[in-house]
């Protein structure tokens, strides 16, 4: 059976692009482009305004998952949400499908029963409140449209259907009406279902009772998320009426309503189309005509709400890409991880020794908070605790298990402390100590029988570069034990062999309460490597003036390496705009999309013409640029990097990018009257869109796991290569196109009033990228290399 739908669903589509050629044709494509340029810049702000829509619908979504809610950031969440809305634009199946891919990559701390209930839950409401919009929608248009009575019948029998299924779905839920398991008992019955319907019997209970508990137990919860089910339907009403007036079309809002209900309905009817294309252009002519306008009005509004569609796809199927690889890792550590919380007075040496043989991980950290400096509360830099950060450099440097030592009395508030910060990874053992058996000596012979690999010590007291972290998770092993010393100075992170951390215990009958201690005695008996490190790489924290120090070394943390000039002036103002923000509640990611709305603002501007305009486009253009440091330095300031919110800056740098070539296309063509610049413009496009694409597709290539390392390792590859030509070229021009680099130039051109030259040089400059973008991503796949040595080495 699914073998022949195939054929019907590929015919239905055939015959829906045929339609939508057959539609352009008939309205005419000189009107549906002169629409389109009236449309102009308002294009743009329907994209973002969809946008807001996504965030509202993601927002009620979360609101399902009660409690739930704080196990998954709201990111991840909106990146699943866009990956469904992907899915499901080619058709009704692919929406169930697409449900099934958010309930799936929910993540591990969702149980399966309460995810499958929040998607139902928030598809019942979207269906409802769309329910409820289509009465109101069709109430409206029985009163503002003179309708032919046999229609005028249709309309109210439609309307009384669709408030009967709205007063049925408030008494089902009021009573609980057990309708999923009634309609699993129904479908036991058959023959072939019944196996399975008695393997999901329990799941199908657990869901219901989610789903019917809702209303009941959390009646706030319920009536927001569906409020904001119903203001995702307003949106929809405001883009209508945003896109019409943008046209120049006069429409009141009262319509607007009209035209989402009866979009709603041909949305229906086209289900069974993949991408609803064709029929859904042709019902929006239809529902024009009905209102006075133009057949190229119609399609015009079909069109603009179809980009907008299809922009947000892309980005949802980018969120899936990037969701589903961080989905695969994650499973393939699962065995490696060790999930084990203690309390402190739990702890014991049977417990310590219960960890499996096929749970032992190669790199084991200890962090050391034992001493009697340790307590509640503990300072902060960064607004971070100090423990917390050396707990999340471990982390970051790769350890699979993190063994935090604190005193067993003492430590008690301390754990509280970091636990209610809910930063703590989940692969955190707490250990108290005291003296004698369960001294620290004693407690690292320990772990060493638990390990195959070496142990990494921390003192708790200090801040650590994270290249630190990184120098002794990566150490070979030469020697017993790898020392970071500063001008004698141990620094208080050392990486010890299995065999010296099991020797702490035989050797030592003495307590050794800190790294020092124990690298001293190591220092007398093993063979220990010390290396150099600079001062500026770390620093203690006994007193308000190291901390204060601490706090300025780690302001020198924050530039990059390939941070240039232009970089470099704009971290003078965004590093401190970044310790402005970092003592709130405010996220990297949502510093990213705030970079975004202003590059969207500038964009604006620039399509407003003049050269007043121009010039405060490009002063914001400019202030887009130093906010687009700071998502990435509150994320290092806070240890919050991650690689969604790398590729989530990766998007809202490419939207950048859009923003700024659209509006300033729209812009000097308004200013002068030279439609000739819409080819400038469309071939600027062009290229900055390619050069997304490639440059995302190499990122992935070169560093997918570790996607802020990708200018790195481009250059590592550049300079490898330097002969060529091609490379050389763009390894010592590529900051030209820098997010850093590129809004000076934008505000030197505006300030002269010389933005067309700009657009000239930009489209050239831009299709010059893509095209090194694509040399050398295929100059730098690892099989192509490998093919090119081995025909090398044959000839």
């Amino acid at each position: 059976m699914a073998r022949a739908r195939l054929p019907l669903r590929l015919l239905g589509a055939i015959v829906g692009i045929l339609l939508f050629i057959y539609l352009i044709h008939r309205a005419g494509p000189a009107k549906l482009l002169a629409s389109m340029v009236a449309l102009g810049w308002g294009l743009a702000l329907v994209i973002a305004w969809g946008g807001v829509a996504h965030i509202l619908k993601t927002w009620a979504w979360r609101l399902t998952l009660l409690d739930g809610k704080y196990q998954v950031s709201f990111a991840r969440m909106l990146g699943l949400r866009l990956s469904s809305e992907a899915v499901g634009q080619f058709g009704g199946l692919a929406q169930l499908f697409g449900d099934g891919l958010r309930v799936s990559l929910l993540g591990p701390a969702i149980p399966l029963s309460h995810g499958i209930a929040s998607v139902t839950i928030d598809r019942a409401f979207f269906v409802v409140s769309a329910a409820v919009v289509s009465f109101l929608g069709l109430s409206a248009v029985l009163m503002v449209l003179p309708l032919p009575h046999k229609l005028i019948l249709y309309a109210i029998v439609f309307a009384c259907l669709l408030l009967g299924f709205v007063l049925l779905s408030a008494i089902a839920i009021r009573n609980r009406w057990p309708l999923f398991s009634r309609t699993g008992e129904v479908l036991g019955r058959i023959r072939y279902l019944k196996p399975l319907i008695d393997r999901k019997r329990a799941l199908i209970h657990s869901v219901e009772e989610s789903l019917l508990d809702f209303y009941h137990r959390t009646p706030k919860a319920f009536w927001v998320s569906l409020l904001l089910n119903l203001a995702c339907h307003a949106a929809a009403i405001v883009e209508v009426y945003l896109i019409v007036w943008f046209m120049g079309t006069k429409l009141t809002l009262f319509g607007a309503l009209a035209i989402e209900a009866l979009t709603k309905l041909v949305n229906i009817a086209g289900t069974f189309n993949p991408g609803n294309i064709g029929t859904y252009e042709g019902g929006n002519m239809l529902i024009a005509k009905m209102f006075g306008l133009t057949a190229a009005a119609g399609l015009t509004l079909a069109f603009a709400r179809r980009l907008r569609a299809l922009f947000w796809t892309g980005v949802g199927i980018l969120c899936l890409i990037i969701l589903s690889n961080r989905t695969k890792r994650k499973k393939s550590n699962e065995t490696n991880e060790v999930i084990m919380q203690l309390a402190p007075e739990q702890i014991s040496s049977e417990e310590l020794q219960s960890t499996s043989a096929s749970q032992r991980s190669s790199h084991l950290a200890v962090v050391l908070a034992n001493d009697s400096g340790f307590g509640s509360p503990l300072p902060k830099v960064g607004s971070v605790p100090i423990l917390l950060r050396s707990i999340l450099g471990a982390a970051k440097g790769g350890a699979a298990r993190i063994v935090v030592v604190i005193d067993r009395v003492k430590g008690l508030p301390v754990r509280q402390e970091l636990l209610k910060t809910g930063r703590v990874p989940n692969h955190v053992e707490w250990c108290g100590v005291t003296s004698g058996e369960d001294s620290l000596p004693s407690l690292i012979g320990q772990l060493a029988s638990e390990i195959d690999g070496h142990l990494v010590l921390i003192a708790g007291n200090r801040v650590y570069h994270p290249s630190l972290h990184k120098r002794v998770a990566d150490w070979d092993g030469t020697g017993d034990a790898l020392t970071l010393m500063t001008d004698c100075e141990t620094v208080g992170i050392c990486s010890l062999s299995r065999k010296a951390s099991s020797d702490l215990a035989r050797r030592y009958s003495t307590v050794a309460a800190s790294s020092e201690d124990i690298l001293s005695g190591l220092a007398m008996t093993h063979s220990t490597i010390s290396e150099e490190v600079t001062g500026d790489k770390w620093q203690r924290v006994g007193n308000e003036s190291q901390r204060q120090l601490a706090e300025r070394k780690l302001d020198g943390w924050l530039v990059k390496p390939t941070d240039g000039i232009f970089a470099r002036a704009n971290r003078t103002i965004s590093i401190p705009i970044s310790r402005l923000i970092i003592p709130f509640p405010i996220t990297p990611n949502m510093i990213s999309l705030f970079t975004l709305g202003v590059s969207f603002a500038a964009g604006a501007f620039l399509a407003l013409g003049g050269y007043w305009n121009m010039l405060t486009g490009a002063i914001l253009s400019w202030f887009s640029s130093v906010l687009d440091g700071c998502d990435g330095e509150v994320a290092r300031l806070k240890l919050q990097e991650s690689a969604f919110g790398c590729w989530l800056e990766t998007i809202c740098d490419n939207l950048y990018y859009l923003f700024i070539f659209s509006g300033l296309t729209i812009g000097i063509v308004r200013s002068s009257g030279n439609r000739s610049y819409l080819l400038w413009g469309g071939l600027l496009l062009l290229g900055a869109i390619a050069s997304a694409l490639m440059t995302g597709l190499q990122r992935h290539q070169l560093s997918s796991a570790r996607p802020e390392r990708y200018l790195q390792e481009w250059h590592k590859k550049a300079d490898s290569r330097s002969s060529n030509p091609l490379l050389y070229l763009g390894r010592h021009t590529e900051f030209i196109i820098r997010r850093c680099f590129l809004p000076y130039v934008i505000l030197f051109f505006a300030l002269f009033d010389v933005m067309n030259w700009f657009l000239i040089g930009a489209t050239v400059g831009a299709n010059i990228v893509w095209i090194v973008a694509l040399y050398s991503y295929l100059t730098f796949t690892p099989s192509r290399t490998t093919a090119l040595q081995s025909s090398t080495s044959l000839g």
